[in-house]
């Protein structure tokens, strides 16, 4: 008579086990390779998007025209440091925007033709009226502050956050306002970058003409200097997880100081990065951990 040997239930109880072991590990394998690739993605995508701003200035044919013949296009203007509340409206980004979905704006720099005179960007563009708004009138005579060009937004991937190197939030997502402009005179492309957050929207579509006329203007005359349009390195900090403070990495993408073209936009290289990471060493990367 043959005999037949079946599993005991402890021999069952560690198969199951083993496999559940087995199972999770690639079940985390595989969400932590994909959060890997959405973080990569996310961090490509931004410098894709500085890049791309560089490429349309440098090439005026593509970023269209004035509304008027008085004036002409110079640039962009991009400006950070608003949110999308929960009604899908932009506004400035406060402490109750966690998590939060950042909203970059992208507008057509425009200034007069006339009176360029000589000097560096920053005093050209002054003396060209450089806005991204122009003054227009209705049948009646009654002026109104109208969008000069064409708008363009960015959001990050992946419910990423751009942040500078602090980790104080909110005070640590990025704010503050780039001009990617045409020098008026060498054409020649010049960066300006400012801490000021210039609300176009609110400004042009809420406040008086004569505050749409200096947005740009004031900034340029800033009465304190830390506030005005300077040639400064920028280290835009892509943060992932959407917490600065809970962040395990978060990827330096840095702009050179007075960038001239879409070179100077730079993707700190991950891999010496996490090399130095290793070594107890985070200077290599502005934004660290």
């Amino acid at each position: 008579m043959s005999k037949h040997k079946g599993f005991t239930l402890v021999e069952v109880a560690l198969f199951i086990a083993l496999t559940g072991v087995l199972f999770a590990g690639i079940v985390l394998a595989t969400n932590n390779s994909i959060a890997e690739q959405r973080f990569f993605d996310s961090t490509q995508s931004f410098a894709e998007f500085l890049r791309s701003v560089y490429s349309q200035v440098s090439n005026p044919q593509s970023i269209g025209r004035g509304d008027s013949e008085a004036y002409a296009i110079y640039g962009k203007m991009i400006s950070f440091g608003q949110c999308l509340d929960l009604d899908g409206e932009t506004r400035l980004c406060d402490a109750s925007d966690k998590p939060v979905v950042q909203k970059v704006f992208v507008y057509d720099v425009v200034g007069n033709v006339r009176g360029t005179g000589t000097g560096l960007a920053a005093e050209m563009l002054r003396g060209i009226g450089a806005n991204v708004a122009i003054i227009t009138k209705n049948a009646q005579g009654d002026e109104k502050a109208e969008l000069a060009g064409i708008v363009e937004s960015y959001e990050p991937r992946w419910g990423a956050t751009i942040e500078t190197s602090g980790t104080n939030w909110p005070n640590n997502l990025y704010k503050g306002t780039i001009l990617v402009v045409r020098h008026p005179v060498s054409g020649t492309i010049n960066t300006l970058v400012s801490p000021v957050t210039i609300d176009v929207n609110d400004i042009v579509l809420n406040r008086s003409v004569n505050e749409a006329q200096t947005m740009l203007t004031n900034v340029f005359d800033a009465e304190d200097e830390r506030q005005r349009f300077t040639n400064a390195e920028v280290n835009f900090c892509v943060n992932p997880e959407g917490f600065a403070a809970e962040a395990p990495l978060r990827w330096n993408v840095r702009l050179i100081d007075n960038a001239r073209n879409a070179s100077g936009v730079e993707v700190i290289d991950r891999d010496d990065f996490l090399d130095t990471v290793e070594d107890g060493d985070d200077s290599y990367n502005k934004c660290g951990r």
